[in-house]
């Protein structure tokens, strides 16, 4: 891995903002574009939203607002540090911002990788960047949209995949083929559903089950036939959706993208639903997209991954690298 900055001014080069507005996080970050070499990822932030008991969407939307601000004032602060130092003043010029909805604030269109998105939140959000920022130019982008460029950067397909975005509250299928959407649909389950079965069925506090599920053997533990039935349960609504957004499209395989460990878990979980094997006549695999597969597509960025940072850092490469900010 090439180091974040060096001795050398970078002048060629663009820095753009990055927030990713999920239903479970937000997560926030700086990527530095350059012509010579693969993105730079820095200034890495991500805030988990309250888990409640219920599922407000007011409150949620309140949440994420402030979980937005207080994102974007860290990476501001950090591109200020740099602007305060002559070698790398350059690379605290943030240029650009680019916004990344996930559902339910953006619903994808089929054609042109645009979508529809959650204006209140929208408006709020642009208004957020604009007071952290000034008024620089500010892109909306369906996380659907990065999350099919890097499952295709990633593996490519001989046909198309199924590619499941695993969200906080709510989760969104995509049949895609060569970054092309055929279908989409969004489940109301996800990764907080498997939380607050651990909560409410394991006696456990938020804490103890975040602690659990990243344990590697579960087996034998008191909220292993709970977490089990909660990830069968998730497994089975993938499933039936999947059947019904296929449409007439051959599946190849299956592309889990989640947050660490939620990603492997529902990619086992996937594997063990029988009924999703009836989607795929010529055979074929489920596999989560890791942060060590985006590893060498970028330059630099945190100890600790976020995957879906790095996966935004490519897409925004891919829109703004060759472009003037």
């Amino acid at each position: 891995m090439s180091p974040l900055f060096s001795k050398k001014k970078d002048t060629e080069g663009k820095t753009v903002a990055l927030l990713d507005i999920e239903s479970g996080s937000v997560g926030a970050a700086l990527v530095r574009l350059s012509p010579h070499d693969a993105p730079k990822l820095f200034a890495e932030k991500r805030i988990t939203l309250p888990l409640h008991k219920t599922r407000d969407s007011v409150a949620l939307a309140r949440a994420v607002e402030h979980a937005a601000e207080q994102a974007l004032l860290h990476i501001s602060h950090v591109a200020t540090r740099l602007r305060e130092h002559d070698a790398l003043a350059a690379q605290g010029d943030v240029g650009r911002a680019a916004v990344f909805m996930s559902a339910p604030w953006a619903t994808m269109h089929l054609k042109g990788g645009t979508a529809d998105f959650a204006e209140p939140l929208q408006d709020a959000t642009r208004d957020l960047v604009r007071g952290v920022f000034g008024e620089v130019p500010t892109s909306f982008h369906p996380l659907g949209s990065a999350a099919a460029h890097g499952a295709n950067l990633m593996f490519p397909p001989e046909s198309a995949h199924l590619l499941c975005v695993v969200g906080g509250e709510v989760s969104e299928l995509l049949v895609t083929d060569n970054r092309t959407v055929l279908g989409r649909a969004t489940v109301p389950l996800g990764q907080r559903t498997l939380v607050r079965t651990l909560v409410a069925h394991g006696g456990v506090s938020p804490a103890e089950a975040a602690s659990y599920l990243a344990l590697a053997k579960r087996e034998g533990h008191p909220l292993f036939e709970p977490l089990r039935a909660a990830e069968d349960h998730v497994a089975a609504a993938f499933t039936e959706a999947a059947g019904e957004t296929r449409a007439h499209h051959t599946l190849g395989g299956v592309v889990v993208l989640a947050h660490e460990p939620f990603a492997d878990i529902m990619a086992r979980a996937l594997s063990r639903n029988t009924a999703l094997a009836g989607h795929f006549p010529a055979g074929g695999t489920v596999r989560s997209l890791r942060a060590s597969h985006l590893m060498p597509y970028l330059a630099a960025h945190a100890a600790k991954p976020d995957t879906i940072l790095m996966l935004e850092a490519l897409f925004a490469e891919g829109k703004f690298g060759n472009t003037e900010v």
